[in-house]
C-alpha cells in the first residue's frame, strides 16, 4: 500500500494571514524549525507567533492567560480518535475529543515532520472542559504546501494515538488530486467495509456529504435487518454519544487517522428530512422536531468535526487544490424552506412543485455562483448532499422531493448561470440516496442541455433502493431484500428508460466514490462492497462502475473506461 505516497519541499505560493478561527496556532516556520522537542516544548506556551482562541466556539475574544495556562488534564482516553480537517496550502485543523475525564484543563498537540516526533514543528497545550465535551480543536498555519505531516494529543500521563495529514498543493501546482467522497453511514444497518477499504486508499483528503451519523435508530439485530443496536438521539447528551458510538468502529477510526476530511452536514445529524427554515422544520408535530433539538445537534456535529464555522453555523465553503480542483461544498439542509407535495414518496408533481422555495438560499445561491464564475480551475466540483439529476419512477411520479427536484426554481436557476456563463468542467459528487448512480445533470427539469456531470456515490451503509420496498406510484411497489439484494436487470433498464439522463446504477450494493483529477482528465470509480451484513474487505470489480471524463466532454454516456 502507497500509503506514504510523497512527502515534497515544493513551496509555491502560500496564503499568508494570521487571523483564523478560535483555537489558531501559527507555526513560526524556521525558527519552529531548529528547536528541539524539549526546547519547543518549554517555548511553546509564550511563543509569539502561536496565537490560541477560545476553542471549539465562535467567539471571537482572545482566550484569557489563565485558560491559555490551564494545567494538563490528568488521565483520559482518546477513544474517538485523532481527525484533521480541511486543508489547505499552509493549514489544517485538528480535532480529539478526550473521555472519561471531568472538569476543565489542556491537552497538549504535537505537530510534527516524522513519525516518531523527532522533528516537531509545533505544539501547544489547548484549554477544554466539559461544556465542549472535551474537545480539542485547533487551527493551524504556517505549514508547507503538499507536505506529510504527523500529529498527536496528550494529557499528563496519555497520548493519542498518531495520525497524519497532507496539506493541500500550492496554488500554481498543476499536479493531480486523488479523493474519495461518501455519504450514509448508518451505524445499525452494516459493518463499516467500506471505510476498511477507503482508509487503504491512496488520496489525498476524503469528502464527507452528510449523514455521517443519524440521530434516529432504523434497524436492530432482533428486528433481522440490523446487525448493531442503536437509539434515537434528541438531547445534546444523546447527539454527542452518536458521534462516539460511531468511531467506536475502528474502520472509521483509521480513516480518520489517515486523511484529512471535508465535512458538511445532511439531514440525519439533525432529523430525517428537516427543513431548517421551515416552521417546525417542516415535520409533523409526533416526529418531536424543535428548535433546541437542531441547537443541540448542531453543537454536537461542531464539536466531533475538524473544521470551524463561519459564524454560528454556516457550512458551506470553498477549498481550492492548486489549479486542478476547486472543491464547493454546499449547505441544502439549514436554509431551505419545506419540502413541495408534502415530501411525498413517488408522487406526481404537485399544483407548487415548481414554485420558487428556497433550497441554498439567496445568500449562498450568490456565493455558489460567483466562486463557480470565479474559478480558475481544470475542474470545478461540488459537494452535494442531495442529488441533481431528476429521479422518476414513472413518466410524472417521482422518486421523491427532498433532492434538488423538489426545489425546481434553484435547480433552473444554478444550471442556467452555468450554462449562460460558459463554465466548463462542473462535476457534482453526490450523496443521500444510497444508491450509486452516474449521469448528465440537465437543465429544464432533465429534458434540456447537460451543463454538468453527477456521480453518486452510494451509502457506507445506510439502507439502499434494492433493500427496501419501492414505492413505484400508483401502487406498484417494488419489493427488495434486505440480506440479499438482488434487483434485476430489467428494472435498472426501465428505470434508465425513464432517466434517459442516468448511464450507470447499482441499487444493491455500498460503498463510496474514488476520484484522481488531473489537468485533462476526471476518473472515478464507484468503489462497491459486495455486503455490509458481515465483516469483509473484498471490493466489487469496478468494471461498468469506472469512468475516465475528458476536459470539454458535455456529456458521461460512452466515458465508462476500463476496471480501475
Amino acid at each position: 500500500m502507497p500509503l506514504d505516497r510523497r512527502r515534497t519541499s515544493r513551496r509555491g505560493e502560500r496564503r499568508s494571514g494570521s487571523s483564523g478561527p478560535p483555537n489558531t496556532i501559527i507555526v513560526p516556520g524556521t525558527l519552529a524549525l531548529m528547536l528541539t522537542r524539549r526546547q519547543l516544548l518549554r517555548r511553546s506556551g509564550a511563543a509569539s507567533a502561536v496565537a490560541v482562541l477560545a476553542p471549539q466556539t465562535a467567539l471571537t475574544a482572545v482566550a484569557s492567560p489563565r485558560a491559555r495556562a490551564s494545567a494538563l488534564l490528568r488521565g483520559g482516553t482518546f477513544s474517538q480518535g485523532v481527525l484533521s480537517g480541511d486543508p489547505t496550502p499552509n493549514g489544517i485543523t485538528l480535532l480529539t475529543l478526550l473521555d472519561d475525564v471531568a472538569g476543565a484543563g489542556s491537552v497538549r498537540l504535537e505537530v510534527a515532520t516524522d513519525r516518531d516526533f523527532r522533528r516537531v514543528v509545533a505544539s501547544r497545550s489547548i484549554a477544554t472542559s466539559g461544556a465542549r465535551n472535551h474537545s480539542v480543536k485547533a487551527r493551524l498555519k504556517g505549514l508547507k504546501p503538499h507536505e506529510r505531516y504527523f500529529y498527536r494529543f496528550e494529557t499528563r500521563d496519555k497520548h493519542s494515538p498518531v495520525g497524519r495529514f497532507q496539506t493541500a498543493l500550492p496554488a500554481d501546482s498543476t499536479q493531480p488530486v486523488r479523493f474519495a467522497f461518501f455519504s450514509c453511514a448508518d451505524y445499525t444497518h452494516g459493518y463499516y467495509n467500506a471505510y476498511e477499504l477507503m482508509a487503504r486508499e491512496d488520496v489525498d483528503f476524503v469528502v464527507n456529504l452528510g449523514d455521517y451519523i443519524y440521530a434516529e435508530a432504523y434497524h436492530t439485530r432482533k428486528g433481522g435487518t440490523g446487525v448493531r443496536d442503536d437509539k434515537t438521539a434528541r438531547t445534546l447528551t444523546g447527539y454527542r454519544d452518536k458521534y462516539a458510538l460511531y468511531r467506536s468502529d475502528a474502520a472509521l477510526r483509521d480513516v480518520h487517522a489517515r486523511f484529512p476530511i471535508v465535512s458538511i452536514w445532511d439531514d440525519h445529524e439533525v432529523q430525517d428530512n428537516y427543513a431548517g427554515a421551515a416552521p417546525r422544520g417542516g415535520l409533523a408535530p409526533d416526529k418531536h422536531y424543535s428548535a433546541a433539538r437542531r441547537k443541540a445537534a448542531y453543537k454536537a456535529f461542531f464539536e466531533a468535526m475538524p473544521f470551524f464555522p463561519q459564524g454560528s453555523s454556516r457550512i458551506y465553503r470553498d477549498l481550492t487544490f492548486g489549479k486542478t480542483v476547486d472543491l464547493i461544498m454546499l449547505d441544502q439542509r439549514q436554509y431551505r424552506a419545506d419540502q413541495p407535495c408534502g415530501d411525498a414518496t413517488a408522487g406526481p408533481a404537485c399544483a407548487d412543485f415548481a414554485a420558487p422555495r428556497p433550497f441554498l438560499g439567496g445568500t449562498q445561491m450568490a456565493w455558489a455562483k460567483q466562486r463557480l464564475q470565479s474559478s480558475q480551475a481544470a475542474w470545478k466540483v461540488i459537494g452535494n448532499e442531495v442529488m441533481m439529476m431528476n429521479t422518476k419512477v414513472g413518466p410524472a411520479t417521482y422518486l421523491s422531493f427532498d433532492s434538488w427536484q423538489g426545489y425546481h426554481a434553484e435547480r433552473e436557476e444554478l444550471l442556467a448561470h452555468i450554462q449562460a456563463k460558459g463554465i466548463r468542467d462542473v462535476v457534482f459528487v453526490t450523496g443521500d440516496i444510497h444508491t450509486f448512480f452516474a449521469g448528465d445533470v440537465r437543465t429544464a427539469d432533465s429534458t434540456g442541455q447537460t451543463v454538468a456531470l453527477e456521480f453518486v456515490g452510494g451509502s457506507i451503509t445506510s439502507q439502499g433502493l434494492g433493500e427496501t420496498d419501492l414505492d413505484l406510484g400508483g401502487g406498484n411497489v417494488l419489493k427488495g431484500n434486505d440480506r440479499r439484494p438482488a434487483t434485476p436487470p430489467a428494472v435498472i433498464d426501465a428505470l434508465r428508460g425513464l432517466n434517459p439522463w442516468v448511464d450507470q446504477a447499482d441499487f444493491d450494493h455500498h460503498g463510496y466514490g474514488l476520484v484522481t483529477a488531473t489537468q485533462t482528465s476526471f476518473d472515478v470509480t464507484l468503489k462497491r462492497v459486495p455486503t455490509i451484513k458481515k465483516r469483509s474487505r473484498a471490493a466489487l470489480p469496478s468494471l461498468g462502475f469506472t469512468y475516465s471524463v475528458a476536459r470539454g466532454q458535455a456529456s458521461i454516456k460512452g466515458v465508462n473506461g476500463p476496471p480501475a
